[in-house]
């Protein structure tokens, strides 16, 4: 298939590349340099430039494109709402009304759209974002599905190695396990995190399978960032001595945040017939795969675990 791949430069888009381009014919697109050891092609520019846009989709002509740009910082989207539907929403009808006709429109939203009171939330579940982020994000997926009945919308919450740009949640708490930095971790602040490499693995299972409308894929456990932190410094072998726990009642933030993100992966399980990781395992990968280019990343596709029959 001939793939476009939106924020190929981020950490999640650049991972996506790598994994896609094993197979397929992906191109990226992103407003930073690419980074990484993949041979893919690249268009540098602003896809808010709508003669940018224009110029990517009459160059690549794509039967897929998989949209992870984003803003992505909460607090930064609660300080600019305007600038977070831009890029969230806006930019993703922009890019679902360029793509040709039949393209697949894949978009990548967040665990961050629900009010986060009870765990394990499904497709059914009626979503209700605290926050200028989530609500951005959810008005993008309601972009996406108005442009035509080809999409996937995959809420998710994945972590993993990035191009140094950012420094993500998991990169800055392996660096400050490492160095023993005084830490606070939240012990009631829930999500079920999933390694990106576990995570793209599972999305070509979506899209050459065939699958359209909304699916979460999460990682399969509901854990707090403390206990997060504690699988990881285990993995790792690093000490847990510098690390306090907190609550997320106590602390300074911007955003109003959820208390529970988790996510059920059960209709992914379901209609792929394969698991979704532990996050132990991820982690384990995670920790694994330090220091690893991206094409030297393991490929996970083909040891998942098919189920023999669904899981209720």
């Amino acid at each position: 298939m001939r793939i476009l791949v939106t924020g190929a430069s981020g950490l999640l888009g650049a991972h996506v590349v790598a994994h896609f381009s094993r197979k397929h014919d992906v191109t990226g697109t992103d407003r930073h340099p690419s980074w990484g050891d993949s041979e893919a092609p690249f268009l540098l520019g602003d896809l808010l430039d709508p003669e940018f846009l224009l110029r990517a989709m009459t160059a690549v002509e794509p039967e897929v494109v998989i949209h992870c740009a984003a803003m992505v910082d909460v607090d930064a989207c609660e300080d600019d709402p305007l600038g977070a539907y831009a890029i969230n929403s806006d930019l993703t009808g922009a890019i679902a009304g360029a793509a040709p006709e039949g393209c697949l429109m894949v978009y990548v939203t967040t665990d961050g759209v629900f009010s986060g009171d009870k765990p394990f939330m499904t497709e059914t579940d009626l979503p209700c974002p605290r926050t200028a982020y989530g609500k951005s994000k959810l008005h993008g997926e309601w972009s996406a599905q108005l442009a035509g009945p080809d999409y996937l919308i995959i809420r998710t919450n994945f972590f993993g190695w990035s191009s140094g740009r950012k420094t993500s949640f998991a990169e800055w708490l392996y660096q400050a396990l490492e160095r023993q930095e005084p830490i606070t971790l939240f012990d009631d602040f829930f999500f079920s995190p999933i390694y990106v490499s576990d995570f793209v693995g599972r999305l070509r299972l979506l899209i050459e399978g065939g699958h359209r409308g909304l699916f979460h894929l999460c990682g399969k456990d509901r854990i707090s960032k403390f206990d997060f932190g504690h699988l990881l410094a285990t993995e790792a072998g690093f000490s847990m001595n510098a690390v306090t726990k907190g609550s997320i009642e106590n602390a300074r933030l911007t955003a109003p945040r959820p208390k529970d993100m988790s996510l059920s992966s059960v209709r992914f399980e379901r209609a792929t017939r394969s698991e979704v990781p532990s996050c132990g395992a991820g982690l384990a990968r995670f920790v694994g795969d330090r220091g690893r280019s991206l094409t030297r990343l393991r490929d996970e596709t083909n040891s998942f675990l098919i189920m023999t029959s669904p899981r209720e």
